[in-house]
């Protein structure tokens, strides 16, 4: 079912200082995309600013469209461009596409102010309200659908009508529960189209996007989404810096991929980037006087070792910089995550797995006893969704594919099978000691 029926306008489709009246239908089908379709052009002689004459899609960059239907409605865009256009007898036929548009029309002035983004592949059985300091926070988003259909909404209703510095708040706002929820369910989240009501215009502004890929590993699913979603939501008040930082280790780990070995690779860039923006010391020695006569020293060894190529020596200055091992142990440590499920070796496996493929551009070459790209990949991930849990505060339970989707307590990484087994003979031996 069409998201916006297509509506009929009449309007001008302009550029620079050329412009035609043209009437055309606009709506947003099911899947979020906008669909357009002008009439077509007479006297034909109108269109020549439009069209191409010497160059394919020659002048193309500057169109706007807009219009206004009968029934209320008014349709803007600034980026109308041409996908093809033929040339009939007495007509130009045109069509085209817009990478951004927006429809609005007039509500009731007393109406709140509010704001909603529209995703794909993203969804919570619950429907799930907050309260914030900006206003009642609505996270929906399970029906059936087709398979691109923008099915979850985040909206933020407003207790009136609100200035400027709300709308940037509540656009920081959602930006903030995107990237977190992005983790959530391993796709990058992008609003496909939004939904707001300013000052009594409620309008809706729709963007071209391609396809959203599917979700890979994602740690949480529809059943337990909500606690994720809160703690995203305290930690906009409580840490948004430490999002913000871990934005492009969240894009690493959710971008599209055509090759398993691009997993593993993304998957440590997430991690190398965490490392990066955690402030950990890059040097053994901070004095560079002190790593100065140690170079010396070291230096003037290998010369006086006949075995020694000439060219180590070169090697000398990059003795001082810390190795990913040292700084991932140092935050491991500094942040008490737990690792002791993972097995031995596994940061070396994954390391020289992954400089394998960049400098081959293949898979290494193991044999049945080791370990498979596929366990590279959930080791990886694992400690990177760890990392992130821990930064973001969360506490509760999240699923876990080094455990093959079992659901693990955070931070404890205990089984929650174990914990509630534990409970439930707690709780018998209690009843059993009053009897």
């Amino acid at each position: 079912m069409p998201i916006l029926d297509p509506i009929r306008f009449q309007g001008t489709l302009s550029q620079a200082d050329a412009d035609v009246s043209v009437g055309f239908t606009a709506g947003i089908d099911d899947d979020g995309n906008l669909t357009i379709a002008l009439d077509p052009i007479t006297p034909a002689r109108a269109a020549t600013p439009f069209v191409p004459r010497d160059r394919p899609l020659d002048n193309q960059s500057s169109l706007r469209l807009e219009g206004a239907s009968d029934d209320g409605w008014r349709f803007s865009s600034e980026t109308f461009h041409l996908h093809r256009w033929s040339h009939p007898e007495g007509r130009v036929e045109i069509e085209g596409g817009c990478g951004l548009a927006e429809f609005s029309r007039d509500v009731r002035v007393d109406h709140n102010d509010m704001r909603a983004w529209f995703f794909r592949k993203l969804a919570t059985i619950h429907g799930i309200e907050r309260q914030t300091p900006l206003g009642r926070l609505v996270f929906t988003g399970y029906r059936e659908g087709t398979d691109q259909e923008p099915r979850a909404v985040l909206a933020i209703h407003a207790r009136g009508s609100e200035s400027q510095s709300w709308w940037d708040q509540s656009e920081r706002f959602l930006i903030h529960l995107e990237r977190v929820l992005s983790l959530a369910c391993d796709v990058y989240l992008v609003p496909i189209y939004e939904q707001r009501v300013r000052g009594g215009v409620m309008t809706l502004r729709v963007v071209q996007r391609g396809r959203t890929s599917a979700p890979y590993m994602a740690p949480f699913d529809l059943l337990f989404m909500w606690q994720i979603f809160d703690c995203a939501v305290c930690a906009f008040e409580e840490r948004p810096e430490a999002i913000e930082r871990l934005d492009p280790a969240i894009r690493w780990m959710t971008a599209p991929v055509a090759y398993q070995e691009s997993r593993l690779i993304n998957a440590m860039s997430a991690l190398e980037s965490i490392i990066a923006r955690s402030g950990l010391p890059e040097l053994f020695l901070d004095d560079p006087a002190a790593f100065h006569e140690l170079k010396k020293r070291v230096r003037k060894f290998l010369k006086a070792d006949p075995d020694a190529p000439s060219a180590m020596g070169g090697k000398v200055g990059e003795l001082n910089r810390r190795s990913l091992r040292d700084k991932l142990d140092l935050l491991l440590g500094a942040r008490g995550i737990y690792t002791e499920d993972l097995p031995t070796g596994w940061l070396t496996a994954i390391t020289a797995a992954r400089n394998v493929i960049v400098h081959t551009g293949v898979a290494p070459d193991q044999g049945p006893a080791d370990a498979r790209m596929l366990d590279h990949i959930v080791w990886a991930r694992e400690i990177v969704t760890r990392i992130i849990l821990d930064a973001i505060g969360f506490e509760g339970q999240y699923q876990s594919w080094l455990h093959r989707t079992a659901y693990l307590s955070f931070p404890g990484c205990r089984p929650i099978t174990v914990i509630a087994a534990e409970q439930a003979a707690a709780t018998a031996n209690s009843s059993a000691s009053h009897l």
